[in-house]
């Protein structure tokens, strides 16, 4: 296994090649081959339990895959779970990872600060995690990654615990904010639709032992503005998302059929 952070001249913050990865007796990962280019957005998808999320934690570094080659710049976890510490305000847990990394109390805190207002977070600044719905609680989740300043951002089905209605729109909020503060993302979502919204590629993982089995260039582009200059999401009735779409979701069903193929 080759393991090693990108140099600063290298233009894709995440390459990976033939990644294979068991847990004790159990193959998870069977060979993957994945890129990640500078201010892409790519979303994994595949059935439950193909190995998605282990995928992510080898990218961050908490596991270290059995062969093949990962080079990757560092990257930032947010999982499903927000895992907001229930004793610190809001400002204070964006300023977690800025605190650990040396920085000092008052400026954490000043830049954790402006991320908060820059999204209308900043009246609830001083709130505690008991005091934010859900949707917030993501957000400020969301903040903490992004206040590490690393190119690469890996998402672990964000939005997944949440209501259908706060989804949307925080969709259309991660959007925005990807295109304010361009940003390499590996997302992981069970959310097809989520999929196609957010990400420039879809990649399709088979059922364990995860493999890639197809990949989806999405051709609606991400970064439009309107007259105000304020970024507005993709349009969901837009052909080029409604034929990616069907690829993608006819690629999993493939997936799923070969799957079941072998194994009888």
């Amino acid at each position: 296994m080759t393991d090693a952070t990108l140099p600063a001249g290298e233009a894709a913050p995440l390459v990976a090649r033939d990644v294979r990865l068991a847990l004790g007796d159990l193959p998870v990962l069977d060979g993957i081959d994945l890129e990640v280019g500078r201010g892409e957005v790519v979303a994994l998808v595949g059935p439950s339990g193909c190995g998605k999320s282990t995928l992510l934690e080898l990218v961050c570094g908490l596991l270290a895959a059995d062969s093949g080659t990962l080079r990757t710049r560092p990257a930032a976890l947010m999982p499903q779970r927000d895992l907001l510490l229930p004793w610190l305000d809001a400002r204070d847990n964006v300023a977690l990872p800025l605190r650990i990394a040396g920085t000092g109390r008052r400026e954490a805190r000043a830049r954790a600060g402006e991320l908060l207002d820059r999204v209308e977070l900043g009246g609830f600044a001083r709130s505690r995690p008991d005091q934010l719905s859900g949707g917030m609680r993501q957000r400020v989740a969301f903040l903490r990654a992004l206040a590490t300043e690393r190119e690469l951002l890996c998402l672990d089905e964000p939005f997944g615990a949440l209501d259908a209605i706060t989804r949307e729109e925080l969709r259309a909020w991660l959007s925005g904010l990807l295109d304010a503060r361009p940003r390499s993302v590996l997302l992981v979502t069970h959310d097809v639709e989520e999929a196609v919204l957010l990400g420039d590629r879809v990649v399709v993982l088979s059922p364990r032992p995860a493999r890639v089995t197809d990949v989806i260039d999405v051709a609606a582009p991400r970064g439009a503005r309107d007259t105000g200059g304020t970024p507005v999401p993709r349009d969901p009735t837009d052909p080029a998302l409604v034929a990616a779409r069907r690829a993608v979701r006819d690629a999993l069903h493939a997936a799923i059929a070969a799957d079941r193929g072998r194994a009888a």
